[in-house]
């Protein structure tokens, strides 16, 4: 029996002893998109098997949202809902909140993202989707704004508290029968003569999505598209009969994404992509990858068409990594935000007419405007556009010079960095570092390479219990908190036989072969490419040929690679020939997601038995 005085001491114990609050897991977290959330109401998990047993222990859906630092509609999502505490005590208690930092777990976002375009027709991020405790999606969007949202989850909770047992048989029934199409992977065989017919169907079907306007594919928003417009390259480099309209298509776009608003012309560097055919409206976060590409891009079609000063681009690319990206401890960050330190989208690039006149001369501002480098866009504010066009530099290069060197000294907002490294970006790096030795007597960049081969082969390459004696680390942080893919092994495989090639060096080389090999041997499963081999979501039955994305395919990269390692054991090498002419069904029907697939195919019949002629000179 409890006493009235025990009762009080009771009471006055609950006053006085502290409530206590677990750690978020996301408290800390390396991941600065992860660590951002770790104050919202949502009690959200980390992505693992930790969180399907609890989500099938308590017989609950999990809520997997996806997202990465730089998008500017996760940091909206975030505001309206996440951190809405009505939002977040209706998640913590009838679902299992999982969030997800797209760039350490591509893979599961490539298999979330496909799911929802297959059922609402389009994706993107921030991506939630709801997913059963065995790995299958139900249902899943991007943005919603809070009253929807929640909508959305009350709805689907009492349609899951009604018939779970349905839910969890047609999901799964769905993902098993849509998810994969096995007569598109099945492979097929042509003759050597045919691939030259590839070749043209893959320019025909780029043609056919091209603006020959305006530049670039689609007519919607604009990407950069770098695995399409590389490929196009090579076909001009190796075919003596192309129709001038592809050559001309391909400096357009070349022309256009530098001279509108793709490209940051302040501070430099290109942004993601715009959200207009017109490449007038930028989406303003600027990824590693994306600047690293164009670099790359732009020092080829210096290659191919000099003088018209695409090599001047090229290199601004990589001044814009080595000034914004660049970590003083080593290594290259992943992104600059597309939200200011306010959360003000594009904050730093927008310039209004009070701060132009503060900074500016009006000899300068005269200059401007007889330029045209003031676009007027909304809310009285303005974007610059380049002072000069990409083939002929102005005579008033100095003044241009002047006042950009001005602005980018003015005191703007700062767009927050992602300082997560990453391995196969960061490979990419090394790529336009050893590039642009070929183009500048600049000494930085032989240094500068040398310093990021070391960061790569110490960071992201380790020793290991495998048959090659070392594995790779997607994420420089915790090895378990990233999935490492295929990706990484083949840009790090080819930044090193570059390097290794460009420098002589013996133990780049080694580490090259090793990485080949390693990829085989973690990737490669009964003849299929499982690029996730450790995945929770079930149903992954591998690739026969992977098709370029936002990054060419990562298994072009690699055979290239292991094309052009001249000391490659004969089994493996005997596999690497065989699958350069791999083709499936999928290919043949939709060349234009495979262009550098079916340019490696073509290289290698041109030129057989000679590896240093797989890349066009």
């Amino acid at each position: 029996m409890i006493t009235p005085i025990l009762r009080m001491w009771i009471i006055f114990l609950g006053f006085c002893l502290p409530v206590i609050v677990l750690a978020s897991p996301l408290k800390n977290h390396p991941s600065p998109y992860l660590s951002m959330h770790a104050d919202d109401p949502v009690q959200w998990q980390q992505w693992g098997k930790p969180a399907l047993d609890k989500a099938r222990a308590e017989n609950k859906l999990i809520f997997l949202s996806i997202g990465y630092f730089s998008c500017h509609w996760c940091h909206v999502m975030q505001r309206e809902s996440y951190q809405d505490k009505e939002i977040g005590a209706f998640l913590n208690k009838y679902f299992v909140p999982v969030k997800v930092d797209r760039e350490l777990r591509p893979v599961l976002d490539r298999r979330m993202i496909q799911f929802v375009e297959t059922v609402r027709g389009q994706a993107g991020w921030p991506l939630n989707v709801f997913v059963t405790a065995e790995g299958y999606p139900v249902t899943g969007f991007t943005y919603l704004p809070r009253d929807s949202f929640s909508n959305v989850l009350q709805q689907l909770n009492a349609q899951w508290l009604d018939q779970h047992d349905e839910i969890k048989r047609v999901a799964r029934l769905y993902f098993e029968q849509s998810e994969y199409d096995e007569s598109q992977s099945v492979e097929v065989s042509i003759g050597q003569q045919q691939y030259a017919k590839l070749v043209d169907g893959f320019v025909s079907q780029a043609m056919l999505l091209a603006d020959e306007l305006q530049g670039g594919f689609g007519d919607t928003s604009k990407f950069p598209s770098y695995p399409q417009l590389a490929a196009m390259m090579k076909v001009v480099q190796t075919e003596k009969d192309l129709d001038p309209d592809v050559v001309s298509f391909i400096t357009l776009t070349l022309d256009t994404m530098a001279s509108r608003h793709l490209l940051d012309h302040v501070n430099g560097g290109f942004f993601r992509y715009t959200t207009d055919p017109d490449w007038h409206t930028p989406h303003f976060e600027k990824m590693l990858y994306d600047n690293a590409q164009l670099s790359l891009l732009y020092l080829d079609a210096e290659e191919i068409w000099p003088d018209r000063g695409y090599r001047e681009i090229g290199l601004s690319g990589l001044e814009f990594i080595l000034d914004f990206l660049r970590d003083e401890k080593g290594g290259y960050n992943s992104s600059l935000s597309a939200v200011d330190e306010r959360n003000v989208e594009g904050g730093a690039y927008w310039w209004s007419q009070v701060e132009l006149n503060a900074i500016l001369s009006q000899e300068e501002l005269r200059y401007l405007l007889q330029q045209g480098a003031v676009d007027t866009q909304a809310k009285g504010l303005f974007l610059l556009k380049p002072m000069h066009s990409v083939a002929i530099k102005s005579s008033s290069d100095e003044m241009a010079e002047r006042i950009r060197q001005k602005l980018r000294q003015a005191e703007k907002s700062e767009m927050p960095v992602d300082d997560k490294k990453i391995a196969s970006w960061n490979a990419l790096v090394l790529q336009v570092l050893l590039k642009a030795q070929q183009y500048s007597s600049d000494q930085r960049y032989q240094q500068l390479a040398k310093q990021q081969f070391e960061y790569i082969t110490t960071r992201f390459i380790q020793p290991a219990k495998t048959s090659t004696g070392l594995s790779v680390k997607r994420f420089t942080a915790q090895a378990e908190l990233a999935e490492t893919t295929l990706e990484d092994y083949a840009q790090l495989a080819r930044a090193l036989q570059m390097y290794a090639q460009i420098n002589n060096s013996e133990r780049a080389e080694k580490l090259s072969v090793s990485l080949v090999k390693q990829a085989f041997n973690v990737f490669y499963i009964d003849g299929s490419w499982i690029q996730d081999p450790a995945g929770l979501v079930p149903g992954d039955k591998g690739d026969a040929v992977i098709q370029d994305n936002v990054l060419e395919s990562p298994l072009t990269v690699l055979l290239r690679t292991a094309l052009q390692l001249p000391v490659l054991d004969e089994p493996l090498k005997e596999v690497v020939n065989k699958m350069a002419l791999r083709l499936t069904k999928e290919v043949l029907e939709v060349p234009y997601h495979y262009g550098s697939s079916i340019m490696l195919a073509n290289a290698y019949i041109r030129n057989q038995g000679n590896s240093d002629k797989l890349e066009p000179k």
